[in-house]
């Protein structure tokens, strides 16, 4: 089974995938990395993260990307794909994505929200665009985190700063 290791590190003002020969694909989010868009084949498509928690990502519109549990799905043919997420464990984010035998495990460390880990086994249609989704899924869910965070914080303290 074929695997690959790729990278997502940010490079000025985006994100791109490292591994894949020179990189062509990239991507920027919008304020609150909510939503952005994702360049990738010559094509720019606009990417959302929606959901309380921001679990569900979608790329394209129409979607030609969803990544929501079973309910996922991805370019290409072939079986069913599934997108398993986890709680931030031991201080890091991870999620997987399922084709039968064929999965591309993501993970980024809690402190570093700069970069993805990526372990691809077997053969995917535009890994460049699933690879940005992936990690786009893992950067927006950090940071919406990050603001139920200080939202909580903030409510816990009354508002009030201490100095």
């Amino acid at each position: 089974m074929k695997k690959t290791s790729l990278s997502l590190h940010k490079q000025g003002g985006s994100f791109v995938v490292d591994g894949l020969g020179s990189p062509t694909a990239a991507l920027k989010f919008d304020r609150g990395m909510r939503t952005g868009t994702v360049t990738s084949g010559g094509r720019a498509l606009p990417i959302a993260a929606t959901g309380r928690l921001r679990t569900r990502v979608t790329a394209g519109e129409p979607a030609i990307l969803c990544l929501d549990g079973p309910e996922a799905f991805v370019p290409g043919g072939g079986a069913p794909v599934e997108w398993r997420t986890s709680k931030p464990h031991r201080g890091r984010y991870h999620a997987t994505l399922v084709r039968g035998s064929d999965l591309i495990d993501f993970s980024l460390a809690k402190s570093d929200g700069k970069s993805v880990r990526i372990e691809v086994s077997g053969s995917w249609d535009q890994l460049e665009l699933i690879a940005l989704a992936g990690s786009f899924a893992l950067l927006s869910r950090r940071r919406g985190d990050t603001y139920l965070k200080v939202a909580f914080v903030s409510v816990i303290s009354g508002g009030q700063h201490t100095h």
